[in-house]
């Protein structure tokens, strides 16, 4: 049995998981054996996200408080998948940090992909996801559908747009709506 930890801060990578991201274990028929067979540990959730912004990060969680990231056994079987436990302190959010940021694609059938690496988990009460813009602005989308997530397998989920809220401005702040909707910090 191996103890590790799966990581609850994820990087971007265009069109796939980010580095590091996804552990594999391999184990051999005995002592001997020098063939080894590496296996994926987790499965992928791929998001499809479209309109105009960029992005700077994106929290997942289960809405039902499913241990996704963090402290876990892993038991490598021979010419089998890997078994997974979670530990009881996991995490219960991963997020994909974007950098400098990911500009979306502008349709939705140019959406730009985010990739999560999850353990194999079902989330019976669906998922949440975060999304925070470059600009600081976040959007919360929530489906309330089950999610399966099994291992070695990509479970893509239907595109959608985020809706920004404008920021709200403190008590002592003057704020302006520019000509395209966007709310700026009046700089004086």
């Amino acid at each position: 049995v191996i103890k590790s930890s799966l990581p609850a801060v994820q990087s971007y990578a265009l069109n796939s998981f980010g580095r590091g991201a996804n552990t594999m274990v391999a184990v051999t028929e005995s002592a001997d054996d020098n063939s080894l067979s590496f296996r994926n540990v987790g499965g992928f959730l791929k998001l499809k996200i479209y309109g105009d912004a960029t992005i700077k990060r994106i929290e997942l969680s289960g809405n039902n408080g499913e241990r996704i990231a963090g402290n876990a056994t892993i038991e490598p079987i021979y010419n089998s998948a890997p078994e997974v436990v979670m530990a009881d302190d996991a995490s219960t959010h991963i997020t994909l940090d974007c950098d400098n940021g990911v500009k979306l694609g502008a349709s939705s059938s140019s959406a730009t992909q985010f990739w999560f690496v999850l353990p194999a988990t079902v989330f019976e009460k669906g998922i949440t996801i975060e999304v925070e813009s470059g600009d600081g602005a976040v959007y919360e989308h929530t489906t309330s559908k089950r999610v399966e997530i099994e291992r070695n397998t990509i479970q893509p989920m239907s595109p959608f747009e985020p809706k920004f809220a404008v920021p709200t401005p403190a008590d002592n702040q003057i704020w302006y709506t520019t000509t395209d909707g966007r709310a700026v910090e009046f700089d004086s």
